[in-house]
Parts: structure tokens; sequence; C-alpha cells
């Protein structure tokens, strides 16, 4: 998995002994052991389709829900229900491009989706349309299996960087910080981006400095089209970069011997692959019998291939709700959580982080949306969800996972306070601080506090803060004091500003004046 084991595991049932990523067996398990835990499988009807949710009949404030049990000789039957939460998954149905003359190609046309074996690369002349992980963890597994070559095709690029720098270092979803951040933000420094104006530039400067190239990690091919020094909030990460020494050794093999010598000290464990792999930057044109012809740059470009892979993600479709069909079905406008006008029935699971991870957000969009049930969500600042939107994704569903589980946490009172636990536990008040957003952190206080979630802070999150180097916490800290003081919020001052003047009038009451 490319999301660490702090968070992908849920806020009420960590595994601090796990190894910083798990494998998906691993998570398997996890996943069977947190419900066996909470008795989840008494409730889970296995082996039932539903086949059509609408609004129910009798009133307004319910749903019918059409049910099918497998069995030929089982009949639909409606069940009625006060809410409803649709947890589907994002990879149901496979998104299969058509391309011209795809009737004459003679190889083989595979979707990601129908992977089972490596084996099947054995000898052949592979291409892989797309570069997200998927297509990455493809492309290592081909050139690592026999393949004859190995070819991606990227049309608008990517942004790759490791999910992990080994095992003694943080993984990269946890050297973000979050609280502190938000708490220096005015709303004049969310709309402008101040923040990732500053951190993009340091971070791509970083890149340049220790792998020669400022588009990702250690990327030396396939610079995202929208790619600038202004703002890296608009990138959803690829972080699983095991066959990107393979696409950017290509690349290397052209600069001069310096530089090559002076950033291949991260190559050398691929040393004993010896396949290389290729990447094509542009459009389809058409299928020959042989291979695919790309519209690049540079103009035509042929690949010969006998196995074509597509690595073309998947189609966001709900049958039940707007029946069958080849579009995307959207997903409602409120936090990408629920329609205003039905607010019972919700959208959990479905948005895409930059970095971060599905897990949690959805833990949290649980939660949100249990207030919401009660009637206790505030609205937001319309400000809050604009800024956490990516808005140059390709993805319409993608946002900045630290800006969106903080709108989702001051809605429903969650937002840790620094200055209450500063008195309480300087450990967790740390943690809140300078950590990423772990959903521990906002079930510190508000309606879903937990004494297991602040021994959480206080210790295993705590630890991880001090697996970075010491200048990146020393960085982190100059920049929540600089900006904490440029770009201070203005409601800060209106609590102590409110607070005087009620001050003022209790001692007018009394005849005294009030001591400031």
């Amino acid at each position: 998995m490319v999301s660490s084991k702090y968070l992908t595991c849920f806020s009420d049932f960590r595994r601090p002994e796990a190894e910083m990523h798990m494998t998906m067996t691993d998570y398997v398990l996890y996943l069977q052991e947190y419900s066996a835990h909470f008795g989840l499988l008494e409730l889970i009807r296995f082996n039932v389709k539903v086949i059509n949710v609408q609004k129910g009949c009798n009133t307004m404030d319910s749903y019918d829900v059409t049910l099918q049990a497998d069995g030929d000789d089982s009949h639909p039957y409606v069940e009625v229900w006060d809410a409803v939460a649709i947890c589907s998954g994002l990879h149901n149905v496979p998104r299969i491009p058509e391309f011209p003359g795809q009737q004459k190609f003679e190889g083989q046309i595979l979707h990601s989706a129908n992977y089972k074996d490596p084996e099947i690369f054995k000898g052949r002349k592979v291409l892989i349309i797309g570069t997200g992980e998927t297509a990455f963890d493809l492309g290592y597994a081909a050139a690592t299996n026999g393949a004859q070559s190995v070819t991606m095709s990227t049309r608008h690029g990517f942004v790759s960087v490791p999910a992990c720098f080994g095992e003694n270092n943080p993984p990269l979803d946890c050297v973000i910080m979050n609280w502190a951040t938000h708490a220096w933000e005015s709303k004049w420094a969310q709309r402008v981006g101040m923040h990732w104006w500053v951190t993009t530039k340091f971070t791509r400067l970083g890149f340049l400095f220790t792998t020669g190239c400022s588009y990702g990690f250690n990327q030396w091919v396939g610079k995202r089209y929208n790619m600038t020094w202004d703002d890296g909030r608009k990138h959803i990460v690829n972080k699983s970069s095991k066959c990107m020494p393979l696409l950017s050794r290509v690349a290397k093999k052209k600069v001069s011997w310096l530089r090559r010598i002076i950033y291949s000290w991260m190559d050398g464990e691929y040393n004993d692959i010896p396949l290389d792999i290729d990447l094509v930057e542009g459009s389809v044109l058409e299928l020959q019998p042989d291979g695919v012809v790309y519209d690049t740059a540079t103009g035509e470009q042929h690949v010969n291939t006998d196995l074509l892979v597509l690595a073309t993600g998947y189609r966001q479709r709900f049958p039940f709700l707007h029946g069958e069909g080849t579009r995307e079905d959207p997903l409602p406008q409120r936090h990408f959580l629920v329609d205003p006008q039905q607010p019972r029935l919700s959208y959990i699971g479905f948005i895409r982080p930059n970095v971060g991870a599905i897990p949690p957000m959805a833990e949290m969009q649980a939660m949100w949306w249990c207030r919401l049930l009660e009637d206790k969500v505030k609205e937001g600042h319309p400000l809050d969800s604009s800024c956490y939107r990516l808005t140059d994704s390709r993805l319409c569903y993608g946002v900045d996972y630290g800006y969106y589980m903080f709108a989702l946490a001051k809605e429903m009172g969650a937002a840790p306070s620094l200055r209450h636990w500063l008195w309480r536990d300087w450990r967790v008040m740390l943690t809140c601080a300078f950590g990423q957003a772990h959903v521990p952190i906002f079930r510190l206080q508000g309606p879903f506090r937990s004494a297991a979630c602040q021994a959480t802070c206080r210790s295993e999150l705590y630890n991880v803060l001090w697996t970075r180097p010491v200048v990146m916490n020393l960085t982190f800290l100059i920049e929540a004091i600089t900006f904490g003081v440029c770009f201070r919020p203005r409601h800060e001052a209106e609590p102590r500003r409110h607070l005087l003047q009620r001050s003022d009038s209790a001692c007018a009451q009394l005849g005294l004046s009030a001591i400031r």
C-alpha cells in the first residue's frame, strides 16, 4: 500500500507494531479483525445486490431500497430506510477507451482490472497506457518479469514522489504539517494559496538539489503539463514509484557523465534490472496491426507492441441511483459528501487526496454525516471548501487532504485547540501542531473525543515527529512562527476585543472600570 499505517488505520483500531506500509494481505486481515472486534460482520448481508435506491413513496424523509439476493429463484424486495450511505467504492466499472484502428491490432488488449499474473509479460513487447500508481506497478512488474520491452505513455504527465524513504525515515504522508498551517492562515492567505506558494518552491528546490530534477523526486521525464513554481496543491501525487528510476535512467544516459554520477546515487539497487522503461508523451492517434501511433510534440511516433495494457482507471457509476449508462455519475455538491436537498443520502469514500489516504477521509466523512443527521453541523465558510478542491487536477473529486479534513472538523466542532493541550499534555500539543491531519487529533475534543485517541497522539503519532530530520522540523517551526505573525487570522483577535467589551459592561454595572 502507498499510504502508511499511521494514516491508513482507523482512529479506534491502531496497529503500531505493523510494517510502515502494510501489504494488501495484511490490510485485508486488518479489516477482518476490525470487523470482528466491532461486531460488524453480524450487520453485513453478503451476496445481496442493491438494484435501486429512491426517495420513499410514503414519506420524503425515507428511502425505498430494492434488493435481490443471489440465486435463480430469488425475487427483488423493498426495504424502507431513514438514511442511506453509499460506500460502493471507486474501482467497479473499468474505463476502457476505444481507439481508431482498434480492430486491426493483432496483439492482446488488457485492462489493468483484469491483470492477475506477471507471467503474462514474459517475452512480450509491453505498452502501458497511463502513468498512475497502477500503471507504475504494472510497468515495474513487466520490467522484472521477462518482458522483451516496456513502454509507458502519458498525455499530461505526472508527479512522482516515493511513499517511503526507508524504514528509518518518516513516510511521505507524515512529512506534512497541517494544524500549524491552518492556525496562521487568514482568509486572504487561503484565497491566494500563500502556504502552497511558499512550500512548493522549497519542495521543488529540494527535489532539484537532491535528485537533479524538480518535476518530482528523481523524476527526469513526464513533467506534469501544469507544473509551476507557484502552487503544488493541484497535483495528485503518484506514490508508487518503483519503476521511476527505470524511466529516469533513459534520460540520465543523455546528460553529462558528471551529472549522471551525481544523481545516480539512488539508482544502485536497480542495477540488477537491465531493462529500461521508455516513456511516450502524447495522445494515441491510431492502432496498427503491430503497434500504436502517437501524436507527440516532435511528431508522430510508432511504438511496437503485442500486449497493450490499459491502466486508464475506472468510471464513477451508481447504477442503483442513475440507471445504466456510460457517463460519469457526479458526486454531490457539499464536500462531495451530501446534496443539501438530500442530507440523508451520503457518498462516503469517493474522493481522492493529493497526499493522504482514503480510509481516514472516509472515517471523517462518516463522523461528519452522523452529526449532520443530528442537525449539529454548522455551515462552513465558502472559502474552506474552495481551498481544498484541486481545480486543475484531471479528477474533479481530487482534494487537498489537510484542508479537507480541517474543513469537516471545523463544521462539526472537532478541530483541536493547541492552547487547551499546551497545559494538559505537551506531547499531544506538538502532535497536533506539527503532525499530519491524522484522525485521532480530531477525536481529542468535540463530539467524538476519546481517551484512546489521546493516548495514540501522545505516543504513536508523537514518535513519528522525531523520525523526521531535525532540519525539517526546524523549517516547520520557522514557517509556523513567521506566517503566524504575518498572516494571523483576524478572528483570533476578535475574542479578546469582545471579551474586553463584555468586561467593560459588567464592571460598569458594578460601578467599576475595567482594567486592561
